[in-house]
């Protein structure tokens, strides 16, 4: 017959004997046990206690806590069973009892630095910051070398952007534990976080060090190594993280970022790619290929990846601004408008989408609506230089001159290098006929941006109307000579020798794929940019050919329009099977401005020095629209037509085909 023990409870060894079976996981098993033992001491808080952390370890939390309720209720002075009970009720996210059960714990002993730490962690969860700080620092004071309490100290005093304490704790962590990769890690945060990125580096490098594995402090180092310019560097970094976890879809896309920036699109292309192959819903990475298809002129696939993370994240306000610049390129300004707003309604305040929703309201001809958003924008950021430019602009085809006077002086005063703004100023001083002050603007330009082609048009045309003036010519007699070579039904054609060393210099010269630019071109095309003349002079070598074909054709041009002529584009291309130009023209929104009339003074000339093969169904015919005219170019030709005049080519012929084309104003 089984005889109850005595109330004074179970042996020493009984205990243990369950405890040993907790502590080597045969945890029912010490269940058991617990239940054989309570039938003798079913008031021993001890035995509901240990219950407790059985079941806690089994992870039937509900148990758990009712277990250590039992335990303190039996024995309201057992501050272990506080403890327990204060940790079972933050796993349960009960976090205002939590904090009871171990404020008793600590009232009972007051020198746990166990629950002193705890009671922090929940209190830092109820975001009682200051609480946290007091009893982490109880904590330490009671051991001063209590890693887990310094180093959430420093995540509490990080929390609250006090970033020098947080150095401060996480230092000391380092103090107790140098190789804690960890923390060497989170101080290299913490300095990036303020500003100081040598610092970052140093502490990711030695994180590195310590655990060569740490596929996130890689990651990190690349971000920091990014900012500081170090992007060699950073490449490696990232390249570093990946080689650990292939499937890193961030390193991927920030890898993309450097390589855009670097100019090697390819493999820019290439990690954006990956990433979203990876993590088909990152949303950054297709704003991030938007980005760089954007930059360099991809615009229909840019569009579509902007619309792809639109579509991912509908409240990306930034790709919803730039898909509104992508259709605004493309010539789709409605849509423009519409992405410009939806943006707006995003972000009322987003400076860069009031101005941009002006360009478009202006480009569509509602000036006074494009007038507001350009106010908008100034309103928002009062140093806002490209606005007032813009305004400026705005103001001047209102025909209020003063004002816009005003506003790209005032774009000047911000930023006194603006090349765009002193344009802006030279055309509204010219449309106001002070064409002095207009000069002088560019003059100015010019000393900040010697590279700026358009000051260089500018400055020709303007000097050149100048001269007319002042030498009393005849300038109806000029707009005679324009008139009349834009009226011929058919384009000018001459002819001039090909000598063979041109193509062969043309060839020796490093090409770009012409469809991978911003460029009318498509398929199997490559070629120059448009400074063809200007570049190979540059270069210093025997490039002596180009010259001869620069001169020859300048003289040329020069007896047809009986005027001196600015060259604004040069460039070479040629066409393989498959190659083709689409149907485009040659004028921009500079030669678009009515008050200055740069249109009708603007051609553009094509000279053919091989022909290729023209037995196939597309030779290489220029096709010129309005009226519609076909030419089939023969070696040599040169053809001289208006820029405003729209033509295409299409060819597949098994022989390149190479051009030199020109644009060219008559001055």
């Amino acid at each position: 017959m089984h005889q109850k023990m005595s109330s004074i409870g179970p042996s020493q060894e009984q205990i243990n004997s369950v405890i040993e079976l907790f502590t080597s996981s045969q945890i029912h098993e010490a269940l058991d046990a617990l239940d054989i033992l309570s039938k003798d001491y079913p008031n021993e808080s001890l035995l509901f206690n240990i219950r407790g952390a059985c079941y806690a370890g089994l992870g039937q939390k509900d148990a758990a806590v009712e277990s250590y309720k039992k335990a303190v209720l039996l024995k309201p002075d057992y501050a272990k069973a506080h403890y327990n009970l204060g940790g079972a009720l933050q796993e349960l996210d009960q976090l205002h009892d939590s904090v009871k059960s171990y404020e008793n714990a600590i009232t009972l002993e007051p020198e746990n630095a166990e629950a002193h730490n705890n009671l922090g962690n929940v209190c830092r969860e109820l975001n009682k910051l200051d609480y946290a700080i007091q009893s982490y620092e109880k904590a330490i004071v009671i051991n001063p070398d209590y890693v887990e309490a310094h180093y959430s100290l420093g995540l509490t005093f990080q929390d609250l952007g006090q970033l020098e304490n947080t150095v401060k704790s996480y230092e000391k962590v380092l103090a107790i534990k140098p190789d804690f990769a960890g923390m060497h890690n989170n101080l290299g945060n913490v300095y990036r976080e303020l500003g100081e990125l040598d610092a970052a580096v140093k502490y990711y490098e030695q994180a590195i060090a310590i655990k060569p594995d740490f596929v996130e402090v890689y990651y990190n180092l690349g971000i920091t190594l990014q900012e500081l310019g170090q992007l060699d560097a950073a490449i490696n970094a990232y390249e570093g993280a990946i080689a650990i976890k292939s499937d890193y879809a961030e390193a991927h896309n920030n890898l993309g970022t450097i390589f855009t920036e670097l100019g090697r699109l390819e493999e820019a292309e290439v990690n954006y790619k990956q990433a979203i192959v990876l993590e088909p819903d990152y949303a950054g990475a297709h704003y991030n290929l938007g980005n760089m298809l954007k930059d360099y002129k991809k615009l229909e696939e840019a569009e579509v990846s902007y619309s792809k993370a639109i579509i991912l994240e509908p409240n990306y306000v930034e790709a919803h601004n730039n898909l509104g610049n992508v259709l605004n390129n493309l010539g789709r300004l409605d849509e423009a408008e519409v992405s410009f707003r939806k943006a707006l309604v995003l972000d009322p305040n987003y400076v860069e989408a009031h101005n941009n929703l002006g360009n478009v309201l202006k480009n569509l001809g509602r000036l006074e609506e494009a007038e507001a958003s350009f106010r908008q924008a100034i309103v928002l950021d009062s140093n806002y230089a490209k606005a007032y430019s813009n305004l400026g602009a705005n103001l001047k085809d209102l025909c209020r001159f003063e004002e816009a006077e005003a506003s790209c002086r005032k774009a000047i005063a911000l930023k006194p290098n603006f090349t765009e703004a002193h344009i802006n100023l030279c055309i509204i001083l010219y449309a106001n006929k002070n064409l002095d002050s207009a000069l002088e603007s560019l003059r100015q330009a010019n000393s900040t941006n010697q590279k700026s082609m358009d000051i260089k048009l500018l400055l020709a045309v303007l000097q050149a109307r100048k001269s007319h003036k002042t030498n009393k010519v005849n300038v109806d007699n000029l707009n005679n000579t324009n008139r009349n070579i834009r009226r011929m039904s058919n384009p000018l054609i001459f002819n001039r020798p090909v000598e063979p060393k041109l193509i062969a210099k043309l060839y020796e010269i490093k090409s770009l794929e012409l469809d991978k630019i911003r460029d009318p071109s498509y398929g199997n095309a490559k070629g120059s940019g448009y400074h063809l003349f200007k570049e190979e002079k540059e270069k210093g070598e025997d490039f002596s050919i180009i010259k001869t074909v620069e001169e020859d054709i300048v003289n040329m041009l020069m007896k047809a329009t009986e005027t001196d002529v600015y060259i604004k584009d040069s460039f070479f291309t040629i066409l393989g099977s498959g190659g083709g130009v689409i149907r485009h023209n040659h004028i921009n929104s500079l030669d678009n401005d009515l008050s200055l009339n740069l249109a009708k003074q603007k051609y553009s000339l094509v000279y053919y020095l091989s022909i290729g093969d023209q037995n196939c169904s597309n030779p290489g015919i220029l096709n010129l629209y309005d009226p519609n005219e076909n030419v089939l170019p023969c070696e040599g030709m040169i053809t001289i037509f208006p820029a405003d005049r729209f033509h295409s080519v299409a060819y597949n012929g098994k022989k390149d085909r190479v051009i030199i084309g020109i644009n060219f104003y008559s001055l």
